[in-house]
Order: C-alpha cells, then structure tokens, then sequence
C-alpha cells in the first residue's frame, strides 16, 4: 500500500503510463525569460518614399506632335486680277463718236421748246461735256454709254436713258458730274413726252 501513494519524484520519469483523460505534464520555470517577439503595429503610417525609386506604374509616353514651323512664309502680294470691261475692249472713234452724241442731244434740246430758259443751260453743260471729251479727261467707257444713252433718247426710250445715266454717275461721278444734269433735263423731258403721248393716244 505504501507502493500505491507515493508520487515520483520531480524530473524523475514515472513509472506508470499516463492515462488517456490525465493533463500533460509541463514543465515550467518561473524564471526562464519568455522570448521578444515583435509586434504587429497595425496603425502604424508607412513613410512616403522621398528617393527616385522607381513606381510599379509605367510612366506616361510623351506625344509626339509635329515641330512648329520657325518662321512663316511671307504672305505673297495679291496681283491685281481685274478683267477689262467688255467697253473697253471695244475699238471707237473718238472724235465721230463725239460728232454724233451732240447732234443727237442738240436736235432733241432743239425740238423741246417747253423747256424755255433751261434750254440755254443744258446747251451749256453739252458744251463743257465737248470741252472735256476733247482734252481726254472722259475714258472710253464714258464715251460709250453717252453713245448708248443718246440713242435711247433719239428712240423715245427714256427708261433706258435714265438707267444709263445712273451707271455713269455712279462709276464716272468725277468726269460726268459737272454736266449730267443738263443731260438728266433732256431724259426728263423725254419721260414727260412719252407720258403725253401715251395720254393722247388713249
């Protein structure tokens, strides 16, 4: 019975088999150091790194743009592309051509007695009309369309005459602008001399 309660000793190997349920036997020391293991700092900041390291990410390619020009080329002098108009292609003779417009505006200025003293002051105007034709200072397209508008007073058409007129105050107001208006007196009295015949006919 004494065999039965002794207990072995410690460090001593015991001489039965522990059982499936008997708690492990450790071995402990109070005074034996526990090893330093490190710690797991979760909230811990990761420092930026400040050296040229160089990124996972591939760096962004540079766009090849075509070169800008250094210098840009002198803008070309624009040369003058103006046609001549289809009256100055046209071949007249000066001098007949002056011959035949004061005749034609004199007999009309003739046969409009109703105009009294304007008479003596569109006779005027054709005369420096002459003076001027004479010396040059009127082109050839004046020449032209002062042609085209005694024909169209000759003919009784005044709306013809007084569109011609227009043009040349337009294009020519330097060169025609000291007598037109003495030209203008005939092309009215020619609309006012349609008016009436028109009247008389009905």
């Amino acid at each position: 019975m004494d065999n039965c309660d002794s207990t072995p000793t410690q460090g001593t190997k015991p001489s039965y088999d522990p059982g499936w349920n008997d708690p492990p036997k450790l071995s402990y020391n109070g005074q034996q150091p526990t090893p330093n293991r490190p710690r797991n700092f979760l909230n811990k900041r990761v420092a930026f790194p400040l050296s040229n390291t160089p990124s996972s990410t591939p760096a962004p390619q540079p766009v090849n743009l075509p070169p800008m020009p250094t210098l840009i080329p002198p803008v070309p002098p624009i040369q003058s592309m103006r046609q001549p108009t289809q009256n100055e292609e046209i071949e007249i003779d000066s001098n007949n051509t002056l011959k035949e417009v004061k005749d034609i505006l004199l007999e009309f200025l003739e046969s409009s007695s109703e105009l009294g003293p304007k008479g003596n002051d569109i006779k005027r105007r054709i005369s420096v009309m002459e003076d001027m034709w004479i010396s040059g200072k009127l082109n050839k397209s004046i020449h032209i369309q002062m042609k085209e508008l005694a024909y169209a007073i000759r003919d009784d058409q005044p709306n013809k005459a007084d569109e011609i007129h227009r043009a040349l105050m337009v294009d020519h107001v330097s060169g025609v602008g000291s007598w037109m208006p003495g030209i203008k007196q005939l092309i009215h009295h020619c609309v006012a001399k349609s008016e009436l015949l028109a009247f008389d006919k009905e």
